[in-house]
């Protein structure tokens, strides 16, 4: 509940006592004084507003971010553009052009390393709120799931492969800027320590039996996960 000026300034005059009531020049000398500590006081009591992670913006959202431990850049591998054509599952750190186009031929190429950065304050919070399962150590397929949802919204789901692995799944095509960002979003994803992790970019549900697989009646697609190490270059 937020603090009310007019209030805290009846308040503060409600302690005066009666003997000095009867004087106006001075209850309106307090007033004036407790009026300035109430602007004050009101101002001091909107800061934690401005810092809700789920309206936070700008460089609040980035001091929550930073305070979490996940800025808003990031280094990542840097790849040139290599000629050929694309084919799936796409590689996130590789961008593949004509022949037309300014880029090189696969292995004739050395790598380097550069910053991405989630400057879309939408984006950005996504992963901030990912980041707090990831903080706090909440590693089941659920909480995993939820996660991923922060990132890509509701189509998004966690599978676990057994054996040590798991995998995410956006549900849905994601965009150019989404597919550079997948390491990002695989280095904030809480998967336990140890977890090999994969990702499964066909969007709908996966064919399969029991509580969250779509069984092969319903428009679903076969699962397909595809190693992810959001830190290599290759």
């Amino acid at each position: 509940m937020s603090l009310n000026r007019d209030a805290f300034v009846e308040d503060a005059l409600d302690r005066i006592l009666t003997q000095y009531r009867e004087s106006p020049r001075l209850l309106g000398v307090i007033r004036y004084d407790v009026g300035k500590i109430a602007d004050v006081a009101v101002e001091i009591d909107s800061i934690p507003s401005f810092f809700d992670i789920d309206t936070a913006a700008g460089d609040q959202l980035t001091l929550i971010g930073e305070r979490m431990g996940w800025p808003r850049c990031h280094c990542v591998c840097v790849i040139p553009p290599l000629f050929g054509y694309p084919c799936e599952p796409a590689n996130p750190n590789l961008t593949i052009v004509g022949y037309c186009e300014d880029a090189v031929f696969d292995g004739c190429y050395a790598a380097g390393s550069g910053d991405l950065c989630l400057n879309d304050d939408d984006v950005y919070r996504g992963y901030v709120k990912a980041r707090r399962y990831q903080a706090l150590q909440r590693y089941s397929i659920d909480d995993l799931q939820t996660a991923a949802r922060h990132i890509w919204g509701a189509t998004a789901y966690a599978v676990s492969m057994g054996h040590g692995r798991a995998a995410v799944a956006p549900g849905r095509g994601l965009t150019d800027a989404e597919e550079r960002e997948l390491p990002l979003a695989f280095r904030v994803l809480p998967f336990a320590p140890g977890i090999t992790t994969y990702i499964h970019q066909g969007g709908g549900l996966i064919f399969g039996y029991g509580t969250g697989w779509a069984g092969y009646c319903e428009d679903a697609g076969y699962f397909c996960p595809t190693r992810i190490d959001p830190f290599a270059c290759a």
